[in-house]
């Protein structure tokens, strides 16, 4: 042989690549076959478990290693994974239980010689003596601070029968997560983010969890929120005048949506130590309500004769919702409830926006992202659950004054994660009246002698 003839045929055996020619292949790899095969009744398992495809896979995954491809559920101790040209071979070093239905599930993280990976996990589901029956629990793990599905994270269903039975899945990238053929029991499913991958819930990861009973045979959907699990309370980092009769309370923490606010110690008053008389505490999302209680009844005032139109409309509101607020919407367009005699001299309240807003509507629906779209966040949680803000607003009884310093006092107040004895000290300053331009307040609700009420310009965010 030749030294031309050895160096081509050397050349030739070390390139693994496609062959020159012929169609650009596309296609992922496919599992064609596997062993056990499914829902095969097995005495015992004591080999291994093969999944066999189309044609010849790389050694290397999309993400991570072929170890992290295959998850067995119920959790049965370590597992190996082997490779070869066309195959991943899975054992687990303590091996399997008998009397149960085990669910083996691919990650699409394979991928053949020319890059195509997997576009959808494969499961297979054998039996070590327990019945395959067709039970499902499934649903969205999300974030409670975005409302968006989480990613990749870790769900357990642990029996609170038989804490030593784990069933195990993973969200996709839409937060969703399935169980197939889990036995019927009580449960309690938890979800984390398993951050340093040791399969191990770490108190400080982002976690969640729920119970609840399921029947052989049902189909549950179960959403649920995860969160950072926290220690330090809420503190109140500022606050702000958005006119003269709206204070905007800002924190360091998330707030939970269903805080009764009327429960936590607040005061406010001038540097003379006058009180100021709070009417009502609301969250942004009430607040946002609020405003557009407001806006229904100003773009309608036309003329001087639909103010007494407006306060009639805040006695009907008053008499099937809060007082409080009708009395302040009628406030807002200039009359009295008892008197709706029309002084010439009044003029429009501003009722300003927080700053910072993420959107340009006053609708959330109108925002364009539902509760499963991708990044960013929400309008609401996978079942219309309102997400929380780190800010409140109130609403004084009487007006604070240009020139002076006034001090807020918070105390009482819980954050998202329950932690207590929050809140805080803070002060403001309010600046001298005197907006000739109306349009240097792009955020303002203005009550313009046409009537016409800019909605985009109202909004409240929701962050």
């Amino acid at each position: 042989m030749s030294a031309a003839l050895g160096i081509t045929l050397a050349s030739s055996c070390a390139q693994q690549g496609a062959p020159p020619g012929g169609p650009e292949d596309l296609r992922p790899p496919i599992v064609v076959r596997t062993v056990p095969d499914t829902f095969e009744l097995l005495g015992t398992l004591d080999g291994l478990i093969r999944f066999e495809f189309d044609e010849r896979i790389s050694e290397r995954s999309s993400s991570g290693t072929l170890d992290n491809a295959v998850i067995i559920s119920p959790r049965s101790g370590e597992l190996v994974v082997g490779h070869d040209s066309r195959s991943l071979t899975i054992e687990l070093v303590d091996g399997f239980r008998p009397g149960l239905v085990y669910r083996v599930t691919l990650l699409p993280v394979v991928r053949d010689l020319f890059g195509n990976q997997m576009r959808d996990p494969f499961e297979l589901v054998f039996s070590t003596g327990g019945e395959t029956i067709p039970t499902t629990l499934a649903g969205i793990a999300w974030d409670r601070i975005t409302g968006s599905g989480v990613n990749d994270y870790k769900v357990w269903a642990t029996s609170l029968d038989d804490d030593s039975i784990v069933h195990v899945a993973v969200t996709d990238n839409q937060g969703v997560y399935a169980f197939r053929y889990i036995p019927g029991a009580s449960y309690e499913i938890t979800a984390f983010d398993d951050r340093n991958a040791d399969a191990v819930l770490d108190m400080m990861e982002i976690q969640g969890s729920r119970r609840l009973s399921i029947e052989n045979g049902d189909t549950v959907f179960l959403n649920f929120p995860v969160l950072q699990p926290d220690t330090t309370p809420a503190t109140l980092v500022s606050a702000s005048a958005l006119d003269s009769v709206t204070l905007l309370l800002e924190f360091d923490d998330y707030l939970d949506p269903a805080l009764v606010l009327e429960t936590i110690g607040l005061t406010v008053t001038s540097e003379d130590s006058t009180v100021v008389v709070v009417d009502s505490i609301l969250h942004e999302h009430d607040y946002l309500a609020y405003v557009a209680m407001v806006m229904d009844s100003l773009v309608v005032l036309d003329s001087l004769d639909a103010v007494s139109q407006a306060a009639a409309m805040a006695a009907a509101i008053a008499a099937e919702s809060d007082s409080i607020i009708a009395d302040s919407i009628a406030s807002d367009v200039g009359v009295s409830q008892d008197d709706p005699e029309i002084l010439e001299d009044i003029e429009p309240v501003r009722r300003r926006g927080p700053p910072d807003l993420e959107g340009r509507s006053a609708s959330l629906s109108s925002r364009g992202v539902g509760p499963n779209s991708v990044g960013g966040r929400q309008g609401s949680g996978p079942d219309g659950e309102q997400l929380p803000a780190k800010r409140i607003i109130l609403l004084l009884g009487n007006s604070v004054l240009p020139d002076i310093t006034y001090n807020v006092v918070i105390n009482d107040l819980e954050n998202l994660y329950a932690v207590p004895l929050g809140g805080g000290e803070t002060s403001f300053f309010v600046a001298p009246a005197g907006i000739a331009d109306t349009a240097d307040v792009s955020d303002s609700i203005l009550v313009p002698d046409t009537g016409v009420v800019d909605t985009v310009a109202a909004e409240v965010g929701t962050r």
